[in-house]
């Protein structure tokens, strides 16, 4: 039996155990809507956990302006609580194993496959099972490249290899869809040559404005925010405790990074002695993102936009990055500050830990661009333009 289709076999073994389902059968049964769109994805979206799920459940909502959304998993853990979001958004969730069904009962307007893994999966079936149906690609990010650049940073074998299969994975989906969703303009510039003549538009994380917080002087130490299932996070942290943070205490003794995010390994209980908070798990970044100074993003390796920067300056939180961390993000105004080296990242965060004016400069600059590009209203309509109309180049 071919691995797709063994692990639909294990969700519809899932989904039968379910004791919601009789439930969500009841909430969507005999309904009628004028357009509908599948979307499949591994797992239920936890847009407090992780940038990519945060991102979904913005696609999501955009999609529900005009159609009605079917949201298909094809992973195995169960996420109760994140499948009561759903269906308060209105959002019907269903099993991938289930989709043949749908599609021959309903007329759905296009399938989104969101990620390689699952387009792997899903992207054949999906054709067969309705040739005409619009088949949508959504990378989140270009995945062979960020396993690229941690072989070239790392000198890792396993990741070199990595990246060589995902290039071909990549490649392949995308020539095989009607339309592809970028992460960033840089990736969309690179699957254009990958996968010429077919479609492409950029759909970035997603930022909802928030309230700015407090002011510089009532702000104090630094601030990450990542899900450590993701590898560049991890090395984000490991290189600045390691080779960044001692240079900037060496002017700031008493400053701290706080880390927060699901998923952190082991090794990072042994940098309390450094300076170093470990909150794991925050169910609200407001509190924190109020009262924090600085946002650091070091990031070596990756490719797409980094959402825990957009993150920080839709709080006016202002970003210290890398050229890799500030990719796809169109900054053209000193929107943030970025340091390549050591060195230079400890300087760029220790001059705008103090420095009162630039710290309110980044802080507007950052919070202004994120209302202009990143919005829900703003990416929302690319979203919906890119579904509804027959021209989707760009």
């Amino acid at each position: 039996m071919k691995f797709w289709l063994k692990r639909l076999v294990f969700n519809a073994r899932r989904l039968l155990s379910r004791s919601d389902a009789p439930r969500v059968a009841e909430q969507f049964a005999g309904r009628q809507w004028p357009a509908q769109v599948a979307v499949f994805e591994d797992l239920v979206p936890k847009p407090d956990r992780d940038a990519g799920s945060a991102r979904m459940m913005f696609i999501l909502r955009a999609l529900s302006e005009w159609c009605h959304p079917v949201f298909f998993t094809t992973g195995k853990r169960l996420w109760p609580e994140y499948e009561k979001l759903l269906l308060r958004e209105d959002i019907e969730l269903a099993d991938a194993l289930d989709f043949k069904r749908f599609l021959k009962e309903r007329r759905f307007d296009a399938a989104i496959l969101s990620r390689p893994a699952v387009a792997e999966i899903m992207l054949r079936p999906v054709r067969r099972a309705e040739p005409g149906l619009k088949i949508v690609y959504d990378m989140l990010d270009v995945h062979h490249l960020r396993a690229e650049r941690e072989a070239a940073l790392t000198g890792d074998p396993r990741a070199a290899a990595e990246a060589k299969r995902l290039r071909q994975l990549e490649t392949r989906i995308a020539r095989a869809a009607d339309l592809i969703w970028c992460g960033s303009p840089a990736d969309k510039l690179l699957m254009d040559q990958l996968a010429p003549g077919v479609p492409s538009v950029v759909v970035p994380t997603v930022h909802q404005l928030h309230d700015r917080g407090l002011s510089f002087d009532e702000r104090h130490h630094l601030l990450f925010v990542g899900n450590f299932g993701h590898r560049p996070n991890t090395d984000a942290v490991v290189y600045f405790v390691r080779d960044v943070l001692p240079l900037i205490r060496q002017s700031l003794p008493s400053v701290e990074l706080q880390v927060v995010g699901v998923n952190a390994p082991a090794e990072f209980a042994e940098f309390a002695s450094q300076g170093v908070k470990i909150l794991g798990y925050v169910p609200a970044l407001d509190p924190i993102m109020f009262r924090s100074r600085v946002f650091v993003a070091p990031i070596r390796f990756g490719s797409g936009v980094n959402g825990k920067i957009g993150e920080a300056l839709s709080y006016g939180v202002p970003v210290v990055t890398t050229t890799i961390g500030a990719e796809g993000w169109g900054f053209t105004d000193g929107q943030v500050l970025i340091g390549d080296s050591a060195a230079d990242f400890a300087a760029a965060v220790i001059r705008l830990y103090q420095d009162r004016t630039l710290w309110q400069t980044l802080s507007d600059k950052g919070f202004r661009h994120i209302a202009e590009h990143y919005t829900p209203e703003v990416v929302g309509r690319v979203i919906n333009d890119s579904l509804r109309t027959s021209d989707t180049g760009t």
